[in-house]
């Protein structure tokens, strides 16, 4: 929006509430790319001002963190920066400077600065400040920064029920938090084969391929307008309609996706694709909670162990890797059973499903929870024990968090 009363080098536009306010000079904003839609999705106030012109008041008064432009050879602009700065000591402040060099980055610091941003400016970067700055002001005001638990499904081969698995479990947690408040999501990242919302009989018009080529637009409306509301109060993210190859999926787009979701849910399943990338390896480290689903045969358990072993290659903490042994039969001669199979991926196998297809098939068939057709089965119960895995992680880390 224009001030008429001010010159035409000089306006502000309004595009949230949150107190971060946003100051470039004409040329600055010319140079940049948040112009347009860039800025959709993104709660701040962009104003145009010269890089040595005096800030106004109102600004100044109702700001709670401001991204300043500053010419460090300009002593107008620098006298600015240090008034700001010495008149407002708790205000969050990011110096924007074009072409900093390593001093100056570090005079800025070492005068109270709370960050340094590179000229011109990025709607990438400025996500990525954007969610900094409502952290550390969050923290200020002693509100706590909601965290999700992340929650990785993997496979040991394709077909041994991961989404399944990930479909009902998901679900189940879903129901349970649900009365107290809390919500979980389950995204499809199988961007290939993904077929969660088959299982779950969710169609949707906007999937998982809407929010990874959103680039900076997207936010949490976004995010809720993609997810789909299944009757147990889950979320869910379906796979693309298309399939898009996985070496096409921007990584950092993931992981803005992802940070996002943590950030608006409390739980969030991934059902991840049977190929590994640099993106899902990243995720799968990102996560409190590992599910690796096996079959008790030689080739499931093969694939197993070697996914087991990349994974600790990576640093990964072997606790937060649970196997889960799916379609177990309990026969007393059986070929493999649960103590041969963590023999043989030198990894125990705490969790099992029990094998009862017609149930399983039936509940897919009519994309319902398998809970609703047979709530005592064996199925369910094996079900809730990786829900409760996962409440378990959840609270064994508040608690390391508080100590």
């Amino acid at each position: 929006m224009t001030n008429a009363a001010e010159p035409a080098e000089s306006w502000t536009l309004n595009v949230g509430d949150e107190g971060i306010h946003l100051i470039l000079s004409e040329r600055e904003v010319q140079a940049s790319d948040i112009l347009g839609d860039r800025l959709s999705g993104q709660a701040l106030a962009l104003s145009m001002l010269p890089a040595d012109a005096a800030l106004p008041a109102p600004i100044v008064a109702e700001a709670k963190a401001i991204i300043l432009e500053v010419e460090p050879d300009s002593d107008a602009s620098m006298k600015r920066l240090i008034a700001l700065r010495t008149g407002h000591p708790k205000l969050k402040l990011v110096a924007a400077v074009r072409d900093a060099q390593v001093p100056v980055v570090r005079a800025l610091l070492r005068s109270g600065i709370d960050d340094v941003v590179s000229l011109p400016l990025q709607a990438s970067e400025l996500t990525a400040i954007l969610d900094d700055l409502r952290a550390a002001i969050a923290a200020d005001n002693g509100a706590a920064v909601k965290t999700g638990q992340l929650v990785s499904i993997i496979k040991s081969v394709g077909g041994v029920g991961a989404t399944t698995i990930a479909t009902q479990a998901a679900s189940l947690h879903a129901q349970a938090v649900k009365k107290e408040g809390g919500e979980v999501c389950l995204f499809d990242f199988d961007i290939q084969f993904g077929n969660a919302g088959t299982f779950m009989g969710i169609t949707s018009p906007l999937t998982l391929a809407d929010l990874l080529t959103s680039g900076s637009r997207v936010d949490r409306e976004l995010l809720r307008t993609v997810t789909v509301e299944a009757s147990t109060g889950l979320r869910v993210v379906t796979a693309p309609a298309e399939i898009m190859p996985i070496e096409a999926v921007n990584p950092d787009q993931v992981f803005r996706v992802i940070e996002l979701a943590q950030r608006s849910f409390d739980t969030v399943y991934l059902d991840l694709p049977g190929n590994w990338t640099n993106w899902s390896m990243s995720l799968v480290a990102r996560s409190q909670v590992i599910f690796l689903v096996v079959e008790l045969t030689i080739a499931s358990l093969r694939q197993a162990r070697r996914q087991i072993a990349l994974l600790k290659s990576q640093d990964i903490d072997p606790s937060r890797i649970h196997v889960i042994a799916n379609r177990v039969e309990k026969k007393f001669f059986r070929a493999i059973g649960l103590e041969d199979a963590a023999a043989a991926l030198d990894h125990p196998v705490s969790l099992s499903i029990a094998n009862d297809f017609p149930l399983v098939s039936s509940a897919l068939d009519q994309g319902v929870l398998i809970q609703e057709l047979k709530a005592r089965s064996k199925v369910c119960k094996d079900l809730q024990d990786i829900v409760d895995c996962c409440v378990e992680a959840a609270a064994a880390s508040t608690q390391a968090e508080k100590s």
